[in-house]
């Protein structure tokens, strides 16, 4: 999958997994109201995340767990770089340990279907491969 597709895809599954999050927390828990000012902050966020993370990939990391610790900081800075100063994100309690609860869930969801669309992808490439291979 080229870098910028990856990205692109990344966007879309972390923002598709934080609004059915943030829809959930809001209907149970009354946690913010779903308003389409509400789902244009958090589609500018994931989109920050997404170019910041492009950015720092480019670093000579070659630790998978220095590079998991990275990316959750570049969500963080985004997050609260975005959601305080606007008010979006209340900056006292309980709703940090929430928004960091929510990252969380977003990024290990993300990973995760990342993950597995990386592994149908190669299982593609290696099937086009030994068709390749019997013609």
């Amino acid at each position: 999958m080229s870098k910028f597709k990856f990205y692109v895809t990344m966007n879309c599954v972390s923002f598709t997994v934080l609004m059915i999050l943030f829809t959930i927390l809001s209907v149970t828990v009354g946690f913010a109201a779903v308003v389409p000012e509400a789902v244009l902050v958090l589609f500018l966020m994931t989109t920050c995340i997404a170019v910041m993370i492009s950015f720092t990939d480019r670093l000579p990391i070659s630790s998978p767990a220095l590079q998991m610790i990275v990316d959750l900081a570049d969500i963080v800075a985004v997050v609260f770089l975005i959601g305080g100063p606007t008010g979006f994100i209340p900056m006292e309690m309980p709703y940090v340990p929430i928004v960091l609860g929510m990252i969380g869930v977003v990024y290990l969801a993300t990973f995760g279907v990342l993950v597995i669309k990386n592994k149908a992808d190669a299982e593609d490439i290696n099937k086009q491969i030994k068709k390749m291979k019997r013609k």
